[in-house]
């Protein structure tokens, strides 16, 4: 008799705790962590990114705006997910297409906990209630003058970030481009998003942030997982995008030094990829949206020159040898760099480069405006004093 109500003291004993786990399970706290931030926007689409505290699924609903409580009916959804399947994960990313060009809309990010036995729990989301919504606005492919700032090796520095967007005009600014280095190593969660969280504070919420990988991107337990933290079109970290009638080439240079070098440990393959790149490169100058566009510029971490002809390292010589003979034999009109930590401005230099070159130091933004008669390149370093003021002039 004592046994048998000891069994069914046994029994409930482990109902009852298996009862508090799916409760628990349920009742676990979920919450945004890093985000929302937004990329690759254009005339009729636009990506939204972000990170929550544990796996789950995630939308984004959104709307045309037109004054209304974000409460006031039911909103156009989009999940992220993939071949049907609603993405279960800490990361998502999620792309709305099919929107109007010119157009503001409304939006907010919503993240739903699953269960360890598949089931969903509590809600995380962007606020709404007695505040306002997040908006972008599409762009206008016919706009005749594009306005970016370039930040480059800001090395996992936030609040340096901070300082150098201090005074930036962001009512005239259309994007904002990392041209390399913004990481030290790509460790983790905490080095990815210890710069891109004082972007989404300043302005990635409501304008697009553009990663240009450099060197240091490639390095650490996470660098293989860097496009599971932001959108690369067609899962490469070289790819294009237009704002207005300018066409922007975004090349990865890869590694600075000889694959073989110790501090890769027989890891690295750079010289096979930038190969590959270039036959990209090749078949990009030469479609229409490249032919068409009215100014030409191209984004890379590594400069193919530097002030010191004869000490250049294997990664600046690899991409003058392979990226370079093609890009002259097309109108250019400015290249971007960074990686040297050292401002400077090649000049064109007919055979070798024939387009200047801008050279991104660590501790300045370069604000540029672009239209048909040019392009202003306006250079501020951290306490928002203008240091630097050029134009190039179109060809």
């Amino acid at each position: 008799m004592i046994k048998k109500q000891n069994r069914k003291s046994s029994l409930l004993h482990i109902i009852v705790v298996l009862v508090c786990a799916v409760k628990f399970t349920y009742g676990q706290d979920i919450a945004i962590t890093h985000g929302p931030f937004i990329q690759y926007l254009t005339d009729n689409s636009v990506v939204v990114n972000w990170s929550a505290s544990v796996d789950c699924v995630s939308w984004v609903e959104y709307y045309e705006e037109d004054g209304s409580n974000f409460y006031q009916k039911e909103r156009l959804k989009v999940f992220s997910a993939t071949d049907g399947l609603k993405n279960i994960g800490k990361r998502h990313s999620v792309t709305i297409n099919g929107l109007k060009p010119r157009t503001k809309y409304a939006y907010r990010i919503y993240s739903q906990a699953v269960t360890e036995e598949g089931d969903l729990g509590k809600i995380a989301a962007t606020r709404v209630y007695k505040k306002q919504p997040l908006y972008f606005t599409t762009l206008d492919r016919e706009k005749e003058q594009t306005s970016c700032v370039v930040l480059s090796d800001m090395h996992e520095n936030g609040p340096k970030v901070g300082l150098l967007l201090n005074n930036v005009e962001w009512n005239k600014t259309d994007f904002v481009l990392l041209n390399g280095d913004f990481v030290n190593n790509a460790t983790g969660e905490e080095a990815i998003y210890s710069v891109l969280d004082t972007c989404v504070d300043i302005f990635a919420k409501e304008k697009p942030l553009y990663i240009v990988r450099g060197n240091h991107e490639t390095r650490g337990a996470a660098a293989r997982e860097l496009d599971t933290y932001f959108h690369f079109p067609q899962k490469e970290y070289y790819y294009t995008f237009s704002s207005g009638t300018t066409f922007f080439i975004v090349l990865d240079s890869g590694e600075d030094k000889p694959d073989s070098d110790m501090e890769y440990s027989g890891m690295a393959d750079f010289d096979l990829y930038r190969s590959n790149q270039a036959q990209w490169l090749s078949e990009v100058v030469a479609s229409d949206a490249f032919k068409n566009a009215e100014q030409k510029i191209v984004f890379m971490h590594i400069p193919p020159f530097s002030k010191k002809e004869g000490n250049e390292w294997h990664g600046d010589l690899e991409v003058r040898k392979k990226f370079m003979p093609i890009l002259n034999k097309v109108d250019i009109d400015l290249m971007v760099c960074g990686h040297k930590h050292s401002y400077s401005v090649i000049p064109r230099s007919q055979g070798r480069n024939n387009f200047p070159i801008m050279v991104v130091d660590h501790e300045s933004r370069v604000d540029l405006l672009i239209d048909k008669s040019g392009i202003s390149a306006k250079r501020f370093d951290m306490d928002s004093k203008l240091v630097s003021d050029l134009f190039f002039g179109s060809k």
